[in-house]
C-alpha cells in the first residue's frame, strides 16, 4: 500500500497535474508548428507539459520525504481578501481611494494586524501607486474620486 507521506505535496502535485492536463486538452486545437517555425499551440504546450512535470515530481516526492499536514481552511480571512479585490474594482475611478481600501480591508484578514502600520502601508501604497501610474507612466486615472 503506497502512503502517502507529504499531503500537501501531494495534493498540490495532484492540482498541477489537473492544470496541466486541462490546458493541454484546451490548447489541443492550436497548431504546434516546429522549433524554428514556433505555432501558436507551442509555448503553451511547452508550458503545460512542464507543468504536469512539476505536478508528477511533487506527487513523487510527496509518497518519499514526510511533510506536513494540510491545515483547515480559514473562511473569514479569505472574504476580507476577496472583499478587497471587489472594492478595487468598485473603486478604481479614484485610484488612491481604491488602493487605501484594499490595503485596509486585505489587512482585517490578519490577526496580528496594527492599525498604525496599516494606515502607513495604505498611504505610502497609495502614495506610490499614484506617483507611478499617474505621474511616471502617464496612465489616465483619477487620483481621487468619490
Amino acid at each position: 500500500m503506497v502512503r502517502v507521506r507529504s499531503p500537501q505535496d501531494f495534493w498540490a502535485g495532484i492540482l498541477f497535474i489537473g492544470f496541466g492536463c486541462a490546458a493541454l486538452w484546451i490548447g489541443r486545437g492550436y497548431a504546434f508548428g516546429t522549433l524554428t517555425k514556433m505555432g501558436p499551440g507551442y509555448l503553451p504546450t511547452a508550458l503545460s507539459w512542464a507543468l504536469v512535470a512539476i505536478g508528477g515530481v511533487l506527487t513523487a516526492r510527496a509518497l518519499a520525504v514526510d511533510g506536513p499536514a494540510i491545515e483547515r481552511s480559514q473562511v473569514v480571512p479569505q472574504l476580507f481578501i476577496l472583499a478587497a479585490i471587489v472594492l478595487f474594482a468598485l473603486g478604481i475611478e479614484g485610484l488612491a481611494l481604491a488602493v487605501v481600501l484594499v490595503a485596509v480591508t486585505a489587512s482585517l484578514a490578519s490577526r496580528d494586524m496594527r492599525w498604525s502600520e496599516t494606515i502607513a502601508l495604505a498611504v505610502g501604497i497609495a502614495a506610490l501607486c499614484v506617483l507611478l501610474f499617474v505621474h511616471l507612466l502617464g496612465q489616465p486615472f483619477t487620483v481621487w474620486a468619490f
